[in-house]
């Protein structure tokens, strides 16, 4: 059974995962950029990663142009953003994803986050976000405290996730053999 793992990266949480995923499995890894999405047809196991950016799935929308191809397939989705996972966030990432409308198996996880690897625009973003929560008085603690990012990179890596999409694929793989 032949697996392939594509991803999208910003500050390279989407990438790790891809990876560390693809090592455990034995898959091939590929930046969605530099993979011909004709060529997936032939896996029976298709992941893509990719980060939130605004509620979207970057590359999620071109990973997505092949679907009709790759319908019969096993298809795993996986998003990297900074907000902790929760079923709310769940569920508002597969609602403005359309994730629904497709037979896809789908896990939110938590990513790192370093403004040192955004381009001046994202840059420029985020910074008047965070000016915004500084001077709004209806600011919670938790998000006045997102200021800190500026100086100090969020790291953070969800092994627990890692584990069970791993497990999902290997039983995949058993099943077929």
């Amino acid at each position: 059974m032949k697996t392939l793992i594509l991803y999208t990266s910003k500050c390279g949480s989407a990438k790790r995962y891809s990876e560390d995923i693809a090592k455990a499995v034995g898959a091939e890894v590929f930046p969605l950029k530099k993979f011909n999405l004709k060529r997936a047809k032939n896996y029976d196991t298709i992941v893509f990663g990719g980060w939130v950016k605004g509620g979207t799935i970057e590359g999620l929308n071109k990973f997505l142009t092949e679907y009709e191809a790759i319908k019969t397939k096993n298809v795993i989705v996986f998003s990297t953003g900074m907000s902790v996972p929760s079923s709310e966030g769940r569920s508002l990432l597969i609602e403005q994803n359309l994730l629904d409308l497709y037979h896809i198996r789908f896990y939110q996880l938590r990513g790192s986050f370093d403004m040192a690897k955004l381009d001046f625009f994202s840059k420029l973003l985020i910074q008047n976000s965070l000016k915004m929560i500084a001077n709004d008085p209806s600011s919670t603690e938790e998000q006045k405290a997102l200021a800190g990012i500026k100086e100090k990179p969020i790291d953070y890596y969800d092994q627990e996730k890692v584990d069970r999409i791993v497990s999902v694929i290997l039983t995949l793989q058993q099943a077929a053999n």
